[in-house]
């Protein structure tokens, strides 16, 4: 499990990915990237053990929320604020870095989708627990500001989500994590980036009601075994152990990602990504931040990380890198698992992989690390 062992004092660059440069000799391995990354949520919620009907109100809430309304003129994304908790509230994004508090979490919505105006939003699936929601969403609108560094280009666009929101039993939020692909929206927009994240096609605003998943009350025998399935293939990916990471897969298995207009499928491509992401990541890290079963699925929400030693998938080894340096990869993904009679079926897989390109403006924000 551990990372990286080298010597003495290390400094800790945070450009789009962590790097390290190090002098010596034996050091324990280095912190976890501390900017934006999901930390595992535990709020205790000494209610009932089923989903209440104000939780249940949450996604349609929320949803409603992301999208454009008058009501907004005000102050962006004021009907998010009613359904936070004041005291607890939270807010994670791979893109960028976590908020607190009300109005931390408004500000935090307004910079991910407040520059796209005539925004519509709609629910595809929820998977409800007595204490966390998965919602599955599209958005489409039209950018009028600009975004993440790039000029408003009043281009319509559409893409998917999801957001975990944890809850609690009076209706209110706790905590939210957000995923869509900044790397493909920014593609939409522009029409230019690496041809990997160009291909596929813009999804469709769903017109009918979200399909609804729900724990009746504690998670089952058969749904605790589903998350175990999960978490054993994900570790298996971690010891580079291919017989077993390909054990729980059959030669129908497919894996969607945003990225791609067609799934990965099979066991020969899972095996490809398998030696892929081994060859491009040394001493890989598997840590699984949060999971549930509900149903016939398991979601599970972990990160990656690594030395990167090569480009990944589309991601590429910084050009200005020092030399003798270390780059260091940190993704936060959600896999949603759909398990038939013990094997993984399906894979729905949501992360936004230029998080490990972001924020070079910092990497002449560092600290040092110092080794006892």
């Amino acid at each position: 499990m551990g990372l990286l062992m080298r010597t003495t004092t290390c400094v800790l660059f945070f450009a789009s990915s962590l790097v390290v440069a190090c002098t010596g000799e034996s050091v324990g391995p280095p912190p976890k990237p501390p900017v934006g990354s999901l930390e595992p949520v535990a709020v205790a919620d000494a209610g009932l053990a089923t989903v209440t009907a104000k939780e249940r109100g949450l996604a349609d809430l929320y949803v409603n929320a992301l999208s454009s309304s008058a009501e907004d003129a005000g102050a962006p994304f004021a009907r998010l604020e009613p359904l936070l908790n004041r005291d607890l509230a939270e807010f994670s994004s791979p893109a960028m870095p976590p908020a607190h508090g009300p109005a931390g979490i408004m500000a935090a919505h307004d910079a991910l989708f407040g520059a796209f105006e005539d925004r519509k939003g709609a629910l595809t699936r929820v998977w409800r627990t007595p204490d966390e929601q998965s919602l599955e969403w599209v958005m489409t609108g039209k950018q009028a500001r600009d975004w993440m560094g790039i000029a408003a280009t009043h281009k319509s666009v559409t893409f998917k989500g999801l957001t975990l929101l944890w809850t609690k039993d009076d209706g209110t939020i706790v905590d939210i994590h957000v995923y869509f692909d900044v790397g493909l929206l920014k593609a939409q927009l522009t029409g230019a980036g690496p041809k990997e994240i160009l291909a596929p096609p813009a999804p469709a605003l769903p017109t009918g009601p979200a399909q609804i998943f729900e724990q009746t009350g504690a998670e089952s025998t058969n749904e605790q075994g589903n998350v175990t399935v999960v978490k054993s293939w994900l570790s298996a990916l971690e010891s580079d152990d291919a017989p077993n990471y390909l054990a729980p897969l059959t030669d129908t298995t497919e894996i969607l990602t945003l990225e791609r207009a067609a799934p990965l499928k099979g066991k020969d491509t899972a095996k490809k990504y398998f030696t892929a992401t081994h060859n491009a990541i040394g001493q890989l890290d598997t840590t699984v931040n949060n999971a549930w079963g509900v149903a016939e699925f398991a979601i599970v929400e972990y990160d990656l990380d690594g030395e990167q030693l090569g480009p990944f998938s589309w991601i590429p080894l910084l050009a200005s890198m020092p030399t003798q340096t270390m780059q260091l990869a940190h993704f936060d993904l959600v896999d949603i698992c759909e398990i038939e009679e013990g094997k993984i079926a399906r894979v729905w897989r949501y992360d936004s992989p230029s998080q490990v390109l972001r924020d070079s403006a910092s990497a002449s924000k560092a600290y040092t690390h110092a080794v006892p």
